[in-house]
């Protein structure tokens, strides 16, 4: 099993593509990169699939398919992950003695609400990106085999083609 802490982005690659400000520490970044990747990509591409990119980079040959896997669908997808998973951390620091609410002298902090708002923005785009990773990788079985075969194992986590969620309405 390759190593789950490999990212399939940098923190500086999420930075310099998402809504965060560039300030950010990597150090708050990096585990929610880990979490996105572990949470939401594996269950995209599956537990095979998703063991050979993460091998592909940590050997640091990455083959052409793969990069544009990576490249055009993994990476676009998981910045609007990390997103989605880290937001409710980034205005609270975790220490021995409390939770405790950032804040600075020059912002206020934002209302769960609001916070409720952006991550429900946020994960919409996540699941419209999740969806154009699916329908490419469905229509490409023959460039990703391992799309469609292997996740025998019993811990395994096949393949999802259903990327969007939505409440239930009753009236």
């Amino acid at each position: 099993m390759p190593n789950n802490n490999t990212l399939m982005i940098s923190s500086d690659y999420y930075k310099r593509n998402s809504v965060v400000n560039l300030n950010v520490d990597s150090e708050l970044i990096n585990p929610q990169i880990v979490k996105a990747q572990n949470m939401n990509i594996e269950r995209i591409l599956g537990t095979t699939l998703f063991d050979v990119v993460i091998s592909e980079i940590d050997t640091g040959v990455v083959s052409p398919r793969i990069v544009d896997l990576l490249e055009n669908y993994i990476q676009p997808a998981l910045v609007e992950w990390v997103t989605y998973v880290g937001l409710p951390y980034l205005n609270y620091k975790f220490t021995n003695k409390s939770v405790a609410k950032k804040s600075s002298d020059n912002s206020e902090a934002s209302t769960l609400s609001e916070i409720n708002f952006l991550r429900q923005d946020i994960r919409d785009d996540a699941e419209y990106l999740s969806e154009r990773m699916t329908k490419f990788l469905c229509a490409n079985t023959v460039l990703y085999p391992e799309y469609e075969n292997g996740n025998t194992d019993h811990d395994d986590i096949k393949p999802s083609t259903k990327n969007f969620t939505s409440g239930i309405y009753l009236p």
